[in-house]
């Protein structure tokens, strides 16, 4: 988004918060720089990830990517009780080996288009059980060591059921959706680093640009150049996080000058590639605004 107000940065390697509010004020559609899993337990919420919107019931599990432009709509009436887990993409990263890769189930959602699953009776999962441990405030001897180790054993678990669920063909929640702005949006996130104009992509979708423009606004809330824009920074980050030096971070994400990134990274960001960068020499900073 670039011009929501920044409340702090995800340092550890991950973040939890269990919450029960209401009267929650409209929020605007976000992406986060880093992973994040909630688990809902009860409201009336229907969360928009990618174009799909998901009514959700007690137990569902919503998985939203890095760079997943999302929001939930909340009826403040009503009290809202979730966990949410915020994720450090490079911790992810550490847990990775041959046998294991922590990151299936999100790349299960994004492959799918499907970002919520719906187990049964999820607490009394073995996932259930250890994120009920994770949110304990013990006071004991190593209790920091053990909450990562059941942390570790929570994602695995996690990533167990989803792979369980695969396995076995299980279908997930459906969605709402116009299918048009869902080719649309596939087509941008496959061809977001090349040359893509509003022309070309009537042209491909067969489809008026006048009224393409209006449907995508409409359905995700952005128009389609601010949703390149968007998706063309924050793989800029993620490349500038990893070292990679601004003026060529803009010529792989798709921007025909340096000025013309440079706009763009500051309209989204408040500062300078350059100053990016250096804030992740020493450690990483990931902006996050209030959980929901």
């Amino acid at each position: 988004m670039g011009n929501y107000e920044k409340t702090g940065y995800l340092e550890e390697p991950f973040r939890l918060f269990h919450l029960r509010d209401r009267g929650i004020k409209e929020v605007q559609l976000h992406y986060h720089d880093f992973y994040k899993i909630i688990v809902f337990y009860c409201g009336n919420v229907t969360y928009m990830i990618e174009g799909k919107s998901y009514m959700l019931e007690p137990g569902d599990i919503i998985f939203v990517n890095r760079g997943d432009i999302h929001k939930p709509t909340i009826d403040s009436a009503v009290p809202y009780e979730r966990t949410i887990l915020y994720i450090s993409p490079e911790y992810l990263e550490s847990c990775r080996d041959r046998e294991y890769d922590p990151f299936f189930c999100f790349l299960q959602a994004s492959e799918k288009k499907s970002y919520v699953m719906r187990p049964e009776a999820f607490g009394e999962t073995e996932a259930g059980r250890l994120l009920t441990g994770l949110k304990g405030k013990e006071e004991r001897y190593g209790w920091k060591q053990e909450r990562m180790l059941l942390f570790q054993l929570f994602l695995v678990a996690l990533n167990r059921m989803c792979m369980e669920k695969e396995q076995k063909k299980e279908s997930r929640p459906g969605a709402v959706y116009n299918q048009k702005v869902i080719d649309l949006l596939t087509y941008l996130r496959e061809h977001i680093f090349e040359d893509i104009s509003i022309d070309g992509l009537a042209e491909t979708f067969y489809i008026s640009k006048y009224h393409m423009m209006r449907l995508f606004k409409n359905e995700t809330g952005y128009t389609i150049h601010r949703y390149i824009t968007e998706k063309r920074i924050a793989a800029a980050k993620e490349k500038l996080q990893k070292g990679t030096p601004a003026t060529k971070v803009s010529e792989e994400c798709g921007f025909s000058d340096y000025s013309t990134f440079l706009r763009a990274f500051q309209s989204c960001t408040k500062m300078t590639p350059t100053a990016f960068a250096e804030t992740q020499k020493d450690r990483s900073l990931y902006e996050f605004h209030s959980p929901l």
